[in-house]
Order: C-alpha cells, then sequence, then structure tokens
C-alpha cells in the first residue's frame, strides 16, 4: 500500500465509486434488519458483527442468480426460522429495511463536496453500485436527507445495479463493464472501495484502488490493507489532497 500523497491524477478521466459503505453510510442498516428478522421469527438474538461476518462470508462464497433470495433461504435453514419460505423472507427484508434507508441513511462525510469538485474538475464520475434498482430509487428518489445534499442520478454519468451484471464482487465484471462501456483503459480509471470484495474486484480489473475506512469491514481490515492501493480515513483527507496538488493543474 503506498501513501495517499503519491496518487497522480494525470491520465485518469474516471472516477467510480462503490456505494454502500464507500458513498453511503447502509451496511449496519442490513445487520440491524438482518438481527431484528432471526429475533421475530427465530426467537434468538444474535450478535451484530457476527450477522455482518456470516452475511459476509455466504455473499462472497456464493455466485447464485439471484443472491439475495440464496441469502434469506440461508438464514431460514441456519437458524430454523418460522417463515413459508424464502421469497416471502425477502419481501419482509426489503419492507423492513426500506423504511430505514429512506429515512435514515446518509451520504458519509465530506463524499458529497468531494464528489461535486471531482464534477466541477471535469472526471467522468461513475457508481459502481450493487443495489437493486428497489433500493437505488430510495436513495435517488425517496431519501430526503440525501436529496437535499446531491441528486445521483443528476451527478453521476453511469450508474449500475445489481440487475446490469450476472457475477456480484469480488468477481470484475462490473468493473470490466465500466471500462468497456466508455472504451477505457485501467490506467484511466480510480475506484473507491470500502470493503475487501470491492477492492479485490477493482484490484482484478487492473486498477487502482483508494479504500475508504468503513467500520463495518475492519474484519478485513488486514486482508484490505495488503491489496488496497491507498488507504483513507475519510474524504476530507482526499478533498485536502486534490485542492493543494490537483486544483490548480486540473481545474
Amino acid at each position: 500500500m503506498r501513501s495517499i500523497n503519491r496518487l497522480n491524477l494525470k491520465g485518469k478521466k474516471y472516477i467510480i465509486f462503490d456505494m454502500d459503505g464507500t458513498l453511503i453510510d447502509s451496511i449496519g442498516v442490513w445487520n440491524k434488519t438482518d438481527q431484528e428478522l432471526i429475533e421475530i421469527y427465530g426467537n434468538q438474538t444474535i450478535e451484530l458483527d457476527k450477522i455482518q461476518m456470516e452475511r459476509d462470508t455466504f455473499l462472497h462464497d456464493n455466485q447464485n442468480s439471484d443472491i439475495y433470495l440464496a441469502y434469506c433461504d440461508y438464514l431460514i435453514k441456519k437458524y430454523s426460522l418460522t417463515i413459508e419460505n424464502a421469497e416471502k423472507l425477502l419481501s419482509i427484508r426489503w419492507e423492513k429495511s426500506g423504511e430505514i434507508l429512506k429515512e435514515e441513511v446518509d451520504f458519509k462525510d465530506d463524499v458529497v463536496q468531494l464528489v461535486l469538485e471531482l464534477k466541477r474538475m471535469g472526471f467522468t464520475l461513475v457508481l459502481a453500485a450493487m443495489p437493486t434498482q428497489i433500493q437505488l430509487d430510495i436513495y435517488a428518489k425517496r431519501n430526503k436527507k440525501m436529496l437535499k445534499q446531491m441528486n445521483i442520478l443528476e451527478v453521476f454519468d453511469l450508474i449500475t445495479k445489481k440487475e446490469d451484471v450476472v457475477n456480484k464482487k469480488p468477481n470484475p465484471e462490473i468493473y470490466i463493464k465500466i471500462m468497456k462501456h466508455y472504451n477505457a483503459t485501467p490506467n484511466e480509471c480510480l475506484v473507491f472501495e470500502d470493503s475487501y470484495t470491492g477492492v479485490l474486484a477493482s484490484k482484478s480489473a487492473g486498477i487502482e484502488c483508494v479504500n475508504i475506512y468503513d467500520q463495518y469491514a475492519d474484519i478485513d481490515r488486514d486482508k484490505i490493507d495488503a491489496i488496497t492501493d491507498y488507504s483513507i480515513k475519510n474524504y476530507k483527507e482526499f478533498l485536502n489532497l486534490i485542492k493543494k496538488e490537483f486544483l490548480s493543474e486540473l481545474g
């Protein structure tokens, strides 16, 4: 891992952001939702960090076409949930999480200012998101807290979602598709990711990656640090860097 001060933005044209945990603080929503489902239908109280670890492991090890449906089936079997089937649990999971996503989820600190600055500097901005269209609609149209700060549909030049790819991260498909869309080379791109699977997907596509710290990725911190190109604690760190080092040249 190199110092962020060694990052060279010259030649970069496409700045790509992951969404959950990178652009927005949302990982905790899923931990809380799954904890409630296990309590209601399994009569068990599971620690949030254990829920996240098990979900991360499942999502990493499985490549089902409908990964969230498969995950719900996994929850039913693992915790003997008293619910009809995975389809029903998935529907309830979306319903429970939807209100939280709409009312509580917000952008990570200083990322809006950074994104708008990068936009002003002339970079093409891409959101390499893996949420479903339902989630994306909540973030882009129904979350008033986020809309007051930035409309992602207007700011990002390209937004991908779960339905646009066959293979989820750490498979690099999403990044390869983005490069193909723009006829771009890896050297022209820079990715921001919070998780190990995201960083691994970026590196597998040959793209330099900046890991933004997220507490929910601490379980994989050593693995992240071993493969990421750069690491920042917050977006103000990167914003200060481009203002000092690149603004006069690129702006």
